[in-house]
C-alpha cells in the first residue's frame, strides 16, 4: 500500500483577501516548505482560489497544505499560523511595511467534497 492509500487526506488553505502578488505567494510557499516543524509532516502545493465577490478577474492561487495521518487540522493550522507570523516579521525586517494578510484555515471545500464522496460510497453499498 502506498502512502495515503486508504488514509484520509486532510488539508488547510492559506490565502489572503483580494489580489496577492505572485512574488508574495511564492515567498510564503517557499518559507512554508522550509519550515522545520512542517517539512516532514505536510505537502505544500498550490490550489485554485475559490471565487470571491468583487475580486479581480484572472487566476489567483492559494497555498494548500495537505497531509495524511494523525495530525489534527487544529494542530496544522496552529503550526502554519505561527510560521506565517514569522514570515511577516521577516518581511517587515526586510522593509516590507505591508505584507499580505495571509491566514490559514481548514479547507472546507475539499472536506465537503470528501464527505460527499463518502456519502455516495455508503449509498452505493446500500443499493
Amino acid at each position: 500500500m502506498t502512502r495515503g492509500e486508504g488514509e484520509l487526506r486532510h488539508s488547510v488553505r492559506v490565502s489572503a483577501p483580494g489580489h496577492v502578488a505572485e512574488g508574495d505567494v511564492g515567498s510564503l510557499e517557499a518559507w512554508l516548505r522550509g519550515e522545520p516543524e512542517l517539512k516532514d509532516l505536510v505537502q505544500v502545493k498550490r490550489g485554485a482560489r475559490p471565487a470571491e465577490a468583487g475580486a479581480l478577474m484572472g487566476p489567483q492561487l492559494d497555498i494548500v497544505i495537505e497531509w495524511f495521518g494523525a495530525a489534527t487540522t487544529t494542530e496544522i493550522v496552529r503550526l502554519v499560523t505561527a510560521s506565517i507570523r514569522e514570515w511577516v516579521r521577516s518581511r517587515r525586517a526586510l522593509g516590507d511595511d505591508s505584507p499580505p494578510g495571509f491566514r490559514a484555515e481548514p479547507d472546507d471545500r475539499r472536506n465537503d467534497q470528501r464527505n460527499d464522496r463518502r456519502g455516495d460510497e455508503r449509498n452505493d453499498e446500500r443499493d
